[in-house]
């Protein structure tokens, strides 16, 4: 199993939870404690489990050559391939970067994980007396995103210690019922690359002299560039590259659009810099939205 999530998410926590040891470093930091996919294994409830912590999406310091192979090194870690994906969300106040997050799995690794992936949502105890699946129902994008996964979705409180089995064993109920259900399949390392060359392609379409007006075509052009303003906030880039500034021409424009598509595929880390630049994110992407056909011609 793979263990995927946001930065602080609680993804080397649950690994750990789920061995009943501690397999994997964990810290309180406002960076990425995992920079490289780490893998651990162990006997749990008389099964053989590899599991693959892997960085943060939105990773604060992985250059985009570095994402790339991390992503590959996850799937050759769990060779055939994972049967599953643990994407790990943190219980509490659905954000920007969050609903971000849920985009970007499909975008790096394609919509077939959907049907290997379980969503895992931490700090349990935060929920209080709140069933998980209202939780869930509050962000209409998470909720629909949830439905989408085969393997729905489990809930931890890595609180309670390696005492307390009985949540693992839930979970590895649930993914034997995915397992049944894809027929022991793995997601496979053509599948990634087949996720890797959609989102060039679409980078290259959206850059290119193709403008056909398809509904397909501009709601993926749509997607892209919003998971590109995100991801390009993580460091500061659309300031870098003058997206924002007024009066520079459409040379400059274009540039800056250039700019912003060549890092598309870094994920980046906004957790601290969306509070501050939030309006800048939502009006970028306002911008680049209803601007898009003229900056990029």
């Amino acid at each position: 199993m793979v263990l995927l999530g946001l930065t602080g998410s609680g993804r080397s926590s649950c690994g750990n939870t789920i061995l009943g040891r501690s397999a994997f470093w964990t810290d309180v930091s406002p960076v990425s404690v995992t920079s490289r996919c780490q893998r651990s294994g162990g006997v749990v409830d008389g099964r053989s489990l590899r599991v693959i912590d892997t960085p943060g999406f939105f990773h604060t310091c992985l250059s985009p050559d570095d994402v790339r192979a991390e992503l590959n090194r996850c799937v050759e870690l769990s060779a055939p391939g994972p049967q599953v994906f643990l994407l790990v969300l943190r219980a509490g106040r659905v954000t920007r970067e969050s609903i971000a997050a849920l985009d970007w799995i499909s975008a790096a690794f394609g919509p077939q994980a959907l049907s290997y992936t379980v969503v895992l949502i931490t700090c349990g105890d935060a929920l209080g007396a709140k069933p998980a699946a209202d939780f869930l129902k509050e962000s209409e994008e998470l909720w629909e995103f949830v439905c989408s996964c085969a393997g729905g979705y489990h809930v931890f409180d890595n609180t309670k210690g390696f005492e307390e089995r009985s949540q693992v064993t839930e979970l590895l109920k649930k993914i034997d019922l995915l397992m049944e259900r894809n027929a022991g399949a793995h997601y496979t390392a053509d599948m990634l690359l087949q996720a890797d060359t959609a989102v060039r392609n679409m980078q290259q379409r959206i850059l290119g002299d193709d403008h056909e007006e398809d509904e397909e075509g501009k709601k993926g052009a749509e997607r892209l560039f919003w998971y590109e303003l995100l991801t390009s906030m993580g460091r500061g880039a659309v300031d870098a590259s003058g997206v924002m500034e007024k009066g520079k021409g459409k040379g400059k424009k274009v540039k800056a659009v250039q700019r912003v598509a060549a890092i598309a595929s870094t994920p980046l880390s906004i957790t601290t810099a969306a509070k501050v630049v939030g309006g800048a994110v939502r009006e970028g992407t306002k911008v680049l939205y209803k601007h898009k056909k003229t900056l990029l011609r």
